[in-house]
C-alpha cells in the first residue's frame, strides 16, 4: 500500500496538466477537458477555471468530477506508464495564499487571477483508481495516499523558506536542478511539502524528494544542506 500511495502522490505533485471529466449540465452526457492542475499542501488538486469554460458550468450542476493524471512518456510507450484517475468533488476556494502557491507554479496564470470570471478549485478527494503497470491496478482511498500537511498547514512557513531560497539561496536551488539530471537553467522552488521539492524553470518542472519526510522549518533546512553537501561531494 505504501508504494502505492508513493505512486499516487508522485503523480500528483508532479503533474502540470490533467483531464478534467465532468457531466454536462443539459444533458449528463461525459465531457472531458485539458486543465491545469497544481496541489495544496495536503496534495489536494488545485485548479484555475473560467466561469465562461464548459467544464466549469458543467461544475455549477454537478460538482462530482474525475481527473486523469498520467506519468509524462519521453519516449515510452505510455501505457506501461503510472496513471491515476482521481474521483471526488470540484468547489471553489477564496485563500490568497493558496492562490498563491498555485501562481508559484504557473505565473503565467497571474493575469486571470484578477478576473471576476476566474475562479480557484480544489478537489476534496474521495478515491483514486491506479495504473502501475500490467495487472498492478487498484482502487485506493484518498485517507491511504493524502499526505498530511504537517506544520506545513500553516502556509507561511513554507512561503518563509520558499521565499529565503529563491531570494537568497538562488545558485543553491540551480545547483540541486543540475545534479538531478537537468540542465535548464533559472530554476527557482515553487513549493514545499513534508516529501519534497517543486522546481519551475519556464515551463520545466522538476521535483526532489527528501530521504524521510521532514517535520519542522528547521528540518527543511537541514535536508536542504544535507542534499547540497551529496552534490558537492
Amino acid at each position: 500500500m505504501q508504494t502505492r500511495a508513493l505512486t499516487i502522490r508522485g503523480l500528483l505533485r508532479g503533474a502540470t496538466t490533467a483531464s478534467l471529466a465532468t457531466n454536462m449540465a443539459e444533458d449528463a452526457n461525459p465531457y472531458a477537458s485539458l486543465v491545469l492542475v497544481a496541489t495544496d499542501p495536503a496534495g489536494r488538486p488545485l485548479m484555475l477555471l473560467s466561469d465562461m469554460a464548459v467544464h466549469s458550468r458543467n461544475i455549477v450542476k454537478n460538482s462530482n468530477v474525475s481527473l486523469l493524471i498520467a506519468e509524462e512518456p519521453n519516449g515510452r510507450d505510455p501505457l506501461t506508464l503510472s496513471r491515476v484517475s482521481i474521483e471526488g468533488t470540484l468547489g471553489i476556494i477564496e485563500d490568497a495564499k493558496i492562490t498563491e502557491r498555485y501562481l508559484r507554479r504557473f505565473p503565467s496564470a497571474r493575469g486571470f487571477v484578477g478576473f471576476k470570471d476566474f475562479n480557484l478549485y480544489r478537489m476534496e478527494v474521495r478515491r483514486g483508481h491506479l495504473v502501475a503497470g500490467f495487472g498492478d491496478i487498484h482502487w485506493v482511498d484518498e485517507s491511504d495516499f493524502l499526505l498530511s500537511p504537517g506544520f506545513l498547514d500553516d502556509i507561511d512557513v513554507e512561503m518563509d523558506v520558499v521565499d529565503h531560497m529563491n531570494t537568497d539561496h538562488l545558485d543553491a536551488v540551480q545547483e540541486l536542478c543540475n545534479t538531478h539530471g537537468n540542465d535548464t537553467e533559472d530554476f527557482e522552488i515553487t513549493g514545499i511539502d513534508r516529501e519534497g521539492i517543486d522546481f519551475r524553470s519556464g515551463w520545466t518542472y522538476q521535483r526532489i524528494l527528501f530521504d524521510e519526510p521532514v517535520s519542522s522549518p528547521d528540518s527543511i533546512r537541514t535536508k536542504i544542506i544535507e542534499m547540497l553537501k551529496n552534490v558537492r561531494n
